[in-house]
């Protein structure tokens, strides 16, 4: 009994130095397959994953702009007015008006497309011009950083304030002075972040203004109708939040 006690014990010693020599020097700590300690024992920290850098491209499905400017306009550039005769024409006096434009506009983007309205209104002396427009973009965002930019507007026209040609009021009574033209704008525009863009616009407009009013020169009162056609031009700072992805 006491040999086989002997023999038993013996091969216990055994088997744990076999044991020992077999177990690795290092070993590793997994938790939901994140190791959480190295070979040397050091514990690797969870390092969070890059962020990718703003590529500086404008984005946002819906814009919204403001807008402000110098502009000029010459309102009689094209000029026929029905109410003068055709050999008095050329004294029409040449009308050209400057002044601050300012605006707003709500755009849609699809894209490198824009689509949406515009709205402007320029203090002129002695008149005040408002615009109401359709409003047609394209920008190159292929192009970071800065994005080259064309535009192309329908607008409706009307005045307030005064008439656009000197001495009209002395003609005519309860004058209504409205219109149409089109334009087209080029220019660039920087994103500044995801959700915000400046921009610099220089505009061409082609502008046609019809004046409705009652004569006064006979003492009938009858209905006269007047046209005159011009351009303008603008030079347009605009500040732009994009929203949407």
């Amino acid at each position: 009994m006491k040999r086989f006690a002997f023999v038993l014990g013996v091969f216990s010693v055994v088997t744990v130095g076999a044991s020992a020599q077999t177990l690795p020097n290092d070993f590793s700590i997994e938790q939901n397959g994140v190791p959480l300690a190295g070979s040397n024992g050091e514990v690797v920290e969870d390092v969070p994953e890059k962020t990718k850098a703003y590529d500086k491209k404008v984005g946002g499905k819906v814009w919204l702009e403001a807008t402000a400017g110098p502009s000029r306009f010459n309102v009689t550039q094209f000029r026929t007015l029905d109410i003068i005769p055709a050999n008095l024409q050329p004294l029409i006096p040449r009308v050209v008006v400057r002044g601050p434009e300012f605006g707003a506009a709500l755009r849609f983007r699809t894209g490198s497309s824009t689509i949406g309205v515009r709205f402007k209104r320029a203090d002129y002396d002695p008149f005040d011009l408002t615009t109401v427009g359709l409003d047609l973009g394209f920008l190159i965002r292929a192009i970071p950083y800065v994005h080259p930019s064309i535009r192309l507007g329908f607008n409706y026209y009307t005045t307030s304030g005064g008439l656009a040609i000197p001495g009209l009021n002395n003609l005519l009574a309860n004058v209504r002075s409205q219109g149409g033209g089109a334009a087209i704008g080029a220019g660039l525009r920087i994103p500044v972040v995801q959700w915000l863009s400046i921009a610099a616009d220089f505009d061409y407009s082609i502008i046609g203004l019809v004046f409705q009013g009652n004569e006064t020169l006979t003492g009938t009162g009858a209905r006269v109708t007047a046209g005159t056609a011009g351009t303008a031009i603008a030079g347009t700072f605009a500040l732009t939040v994009h929203l949407g992805t």
